[in-house]
């Protein structure tokens, strides 16, 4: 029969799951930067082509000057 007064080590296993966590942690935010550093990379490279064609947009794009006595036709059209 097993004595239940006896108390028992269990600080291997709590150190071994500490250890186990650490590394789990580490690895997490490990990836999480690298990732990152991508989505960055990626952000800058799409605004940088956003405004290159915000750039041609605004070559092409001419302002309308109307007169009043010409709305109706414009409406009506």
């Amino acid at each position: 029969m097993k004595n239940p007064f006896k108390k028992h080590d269990s600080s291997n296993k709590l150190v071994a799951g500490l250890a186990l966590g650490a590394i789990f942690a580490g690895a997490i935010v490990y990836l999480y930067i690298k990732r990152k550093a991508d989505i960055d990379t990626a952000a800058t490279e799409l605004k940088d082509r956003a405004k290159d064609y915000l750039k041609e947009k605004r070559k092409q794009a001419k302002k309308a000057k109307t007169d009043v006595s010409e709305l109706a036709d414009i409406i009506h059209n």
